[in-house]
């Protein structure tokens, strides 16, 4: 026999998640049509313009933790302390964690990490940092 509580609760979370479907799919054809009307408006200034040639700008959410490029220069910083040492992504999300003074809970240390992973690729396309092997934890890296 199912607990009423429970199969509440079922109902509860469908119907939250179907009204957000149904948010979004609004949302979706609002901006459908407002690019829609754009590309008219462009067309009328500019008639040989092909606009399959504009690139699209990727939409980015920001991090709640750190303001545009911090996260970078923290990575570097907890690089350089290291002193040549190999850091894998956990231990750079919990020394990030530490260099900003937040409790170092494992959710917090997840989400901060995954900002680490983000700066650390950024800088590895740089070629400040490199690819040192692979842990239990995932890719080490070092500086190059």
């Amino acid at each position: 026999m199912a607990e009423s509580h429970v199969v509440a609760a079922l109902i509860t979370k469908r119907a939250e998640l179907a009204g957000l479907i149904e948010h979004h799919r609004k949302e979706m054809g609002r901006l459908a049509d407002d690019l829609a009307r754009l590309d008219a408006t462009l067309n009328l200034f500019s008639t040989e313009i092909d606009l399959r040639t504009i690139r699209i700008k990727a939409h980015r959410m920001r991090s709640r933790f750190f303001r545009p490029g911090e996260c970078q220069r923290m990575v570097l910083d907890i690089f350089r302390e290291a002193q040549g040492a190999t850091l894998s992504s956990r231990r750079s999300g919990e020394a990030l964690t530490a260099h900003r003074g937040l409790e170092a809970t494992t959710v917090m240390i997840e989400q901060i990490r995954m900002n680490a992973i983000g700066a650390v690729r950024r800088l590895q396309r740089t070629g400040t940092l490199i690819v040192a092997g692979r842990d239990g934890d995932g890719a080490t890296w070092a500086a190059a």
